[in-house]
């Protein structure tokens, strides 16, 4: 098998593949000689799977079969309400299954269900024998792009229908990250001074914003912000809509109640929106919509559109600002806009960055459904290990912003991955059990510096039950922490002894955390140094005072000693009780408790040889 990696854009509406070779980027079409490779999936009454372009066209004739906004419903519930709004303008079916959305196709013979990651597989064995076709060679390494803000559910499924297709997938690249990379790239720009770049990426399907600090050859990813459920095709329904309450209104005709009108009337929508960013008005006609009229003609300008579209356009820019306050940032702070995606083609969305960056010019892709199919094959090129693909001169920095940890039984924080850890990256630390037999433990997981857990960013808890009982610190628990290329934190955690194993799952990327935030973590840090080292030495006695009374309580047991030092218990089991509620600055009195319990107990503990003390 070849070592080229390829870059692929998995789009909500049209995917597209690049390589580079010999230093320089080239377009991988399609088998059918398209730059672009829908992505629309048909099913024929024979079964067979047709993929792209031709399915695209086969589906404007029975749009029950052909599959297509596949990504809107990639690693979502059937439950979501947006999964559920979605479903008001396909043409074909979509069953709930296990509340999972699932596509149910009618063929002559059987019916076919098949789910959002199935579908994708489809798509991706296309891409991948295209690719192959056109290289002359067998391929199995990809970088595919993602949007910003896919989950971890839609990234596992992206990867798992990349599997399923046979590629390794190299990583998974956030779209706007991908455009700015290639927009670097193709203009050369280098710089030994840091500056701001925002990308603008709005697509079919879904928006991305990212802010990059981009210095000599490196580029920093300092904010991210976006919707997976915002992009040309709401436009279209837009459109749609106003068509069919025209038709109802002036015709007494509802298209929605048939599927292969109402595709048609999408694909009509679609090319006048196309049409209205180049002319000032258009005229979508329907033919055989009715008998009579046989034509209807529904004139729309340019002016009633952007009306329209009003609050969806307005929402993108909302979302420009909320990832620039995230980031510390001002408008004036950035020095480039870069436009990204297929919908930047709209005047008014272009106006509107204009506006909101106070007249800064836009830099604009030649074609921009390309560029980020660019930006992964770049992406690809610099993990390739294909000496064709060497590229040097720029590269993308992912490291760790802040350091990652869990918080132990009395706070305190055991720091697992330090920040700036080149990513990916893994890191592994042992617990013990605290209580006799055991059953549960939980691992809180914070991003920071601070040694008192709480004073961290919380990012979630991961919880591992059934435990082997056992006297307690007996039983092992081994706490794993990985960042993989991806941008998914996983904490595992495995007991040692029935390797009973339980896992948690974060999305994690540099963009997740703002300049300042982090400029903010570091400064608090540093400030409180002082406090930390005291919170540490005091969490280092309260431990100790908890786990000197719980195993004495437990040596009472096991040996049979409750009857005759029931008080001695009783003092255990109050002072473990009482110091677990103190915080650092009781010191004084956890001293004062430790002293007292250690002279109460002590005796008893040299004459019976207390076992598991600490």
């Amino acid at each position: 098998m070849s070592e080229v990696a390829i870059g692929i854009d998995l789009g909500t509406t049209n995917s597209c593949v690049y390589v580079h070779m010999n230093n320089r980027l080239k377009i991988l079409e399609s088998k059918e000689g398209g730059r672009i490779t829908p992505s629309y999936v048909f099913f024929t009454d024979q079964n067979a799977v047709i993929v792209g372009q031709y399915a695209k066209r086969m589906a404007d004739a029975k749009p029950e079969y052909g599959i297509y906004e596949i990504k809107r419903l990639v690693g979502r519930k059937y439950d979501d309400p947006y999964v559920k709004n979605n479903l008001n303008y396909l043409p074909f079916q979509v069953k709930n299954i296990g509340n999972e959305p699932a596509v149910v196709i009618q063929c002559r013979n059987q019916i076919i269900k098949k789910s959002p990651q199935d579908l994708c597989t489809y798509i991706l064995e296309k891409i991948k024998t295209d690719a192959e076709a056109k290289l002359g060679h067998p391929i199995d390494k990809a970088v595919i792009t993602v949007p910003a803000y896919f989950n971890i559910a839609q990234r596992e499924v992206t990867l798992a229908a990349a599997n399923r297709a046979g590629f390794t997938v190299l990583k998974l690249l956030n779209e706007p990250t991908a455009a700015a990379l290639s927009y670097y790239y193709e203009n050369n720009r280098s710089t030994e001074d840091e500056s701001y770049s925002l990308v603008y990426d709005l697509g079919g399907g879904t928006f991305d914003v990212a802010i990059l600090q981009k210095g000599d050859s490196d580029i920093k990813i300092v904010g991210v912000d976006g919707d997976t459920h915002l992009g040309g095709h709401d436009f279209d329904n837009l459109l749609v809509e106003h068509v069919c309450q025209v038709l109802i209104e002036k015709y007494n005709y509802n298209p929605k109640n048939d599927r292969r009108n109402m595709r048609r009337l999408s694909n009509e929508c679609e090319e006048a929106k196309k049409i209205l960013s180049v002319s000032e008005e258009t005229v979508i006609i329907l033919t055989a919509f009715l008998t009579d009229p046989n034509t209807i003609e529904i004139p729309i300008t340019r002016k009633e559109f952007e009306t329209k579209a009003q609050d969806l356009f307005k929402k993108t820019i909302d979302i420009v600002d909320r990832c620039l306050k995230k980031a510390n940032l001002d408008n004036d702070d950035i020095k480039e806009v870069i436009l990204s995606g297929g919908s930047t083609r709209i005047p008014k969305i272009q106006a509107m960055i204009t506006d909101y960056f106070e007249g800064k010019a836009l830099n604009k892709f030649i074609n921009p459904d390309e560029c980020v199919a660019e930006g992964a094959a770049l992406q690809a090129a610099m993990l390739s290990k294909d000496s064709s693909q060497e590229i040097t001169h720029i590269k993308i920095t992912d490291v760790t912003a802040l350091s990652l940890g869990i918080s132990n039984f009395v706070d305190l924080m055991t720091f697992l991955i330090k920040r700036n850890t080149p990513i990916p990256t893994s890191n592994k630390t042992r617990r013990i059990t605290v209580y006799n037999n055991q059953t549960s433990m939980t691992f809180d997981i914070y991003e920071g510096e601070r040694l008192e857990a709480k004073k961290n960013h919380f990012l979630g808890v991961l919880e591992i039950s059934d435990l082997t009982p056992a006297p307690p610190g007996e039983c092992t628990i081994e706490v794993t922490m990985s960042i993989d290329q991806n941008g998914i934190l996983k904490v595992s955690a495995r007991e040692t002894v029935s390797n009973k194993t339980k896992d948690l799952k974060i999305v994690y990327t540099r963009g997740s955390r703002s300049d300042g935030e982090i400029k903010n973590t570091l400064v608090d840090a540093t400030e409180n140094k002082q406090e930390d080292q005291r919170f540490s030495k005091f969490a280092e006695l309260k431990g100790y005072v908890i786990k000197y009374c719980v195993r004495s309580m437990y040596n009472f047991e096991d040996k049979n000693l409750l009857a005759k030092y029931r008080a001695a218990y009783d003092k255990c089991a109050d002072v473990c009780k009482n110091v677990k509620n103190l915080h650092v600055d009781d010191e004084k009195e956890v001293i004062r408790l430790k002293k007292e319990i250690c002279s109460l107990i002590g005796p008893i503990e040299k004459e019976y040889k207390f076992a598991h003390m600490p």
